[in-house]
Order: C-alpha cells, then sequence, then structure tokens
C-alpha cells in the first residue's frame, strides 16, 4: 500500500463512508474498490473494428506498376 492525499466531495465522501458502515469495512477498501472496478472497466475498452469497402472492377489491379501511374517524364522539362 502506498499513501496518498485526494480531495474529495462532500456528499461523496459522506455516501462513501455510510457505505462501509453498511459493509463493515474501511474507507479505504471502498476507495480501493471503486478505483479498482473503474480501471478494469476502463482499461478493456475495446478497439473498434476497422471496415474495409470494396468494390469489383471486374479486372484485378494486383498487377500494376509505376508506369500504369506515372508518364514517363518529359526529357525537355529538364533540359538546361
Amino acid at each position: 500500500m502506498q499513501r496518498t492525499t485526494l480531495r474529495l466531495n462532500k456528499n461523496l465522501k459522506k455516501e462513501a463512508e455510510r457505505l462501509a458502515l453498511e459493509k463493515e469495512t474501511t474507507l479505504q477498501t471502498i476507495f480501493n474498490e471503486a478505483l479498482a472496478m473503474y480501471i478494469k472497466t476502463t482499461a478493456k475498452k475495446k478497439a473498434r473494428k476497422i471496415i474495409v469497402k470494396t468494390h469489383d472492377l471486374g479486372v484485378p489491379l494486383d498487377n500494376l506498376t509505376r508506369k500504369d501511374f506515372y508518364p514517363d517524364p518529359d526529357p525537355s522539362l529538364y533540359a538546361g
């Protein structure tokens, strides 16, 4: 255990003390259990699934090269 200081809302602290009395436990136990539950539920959020929609273009395009997209450079643009 490690000691720390927290500033709590008065009503929250009163409710936690009431709960500790009802459960016959300590305020420390109430806060430790509440924090552990919060971390457990928050940390386990799953990443959202990414859906990639595809379209059939009729012709397989998995063998394209750079020349299919870009024309040969114009040599006159580089002549000095």
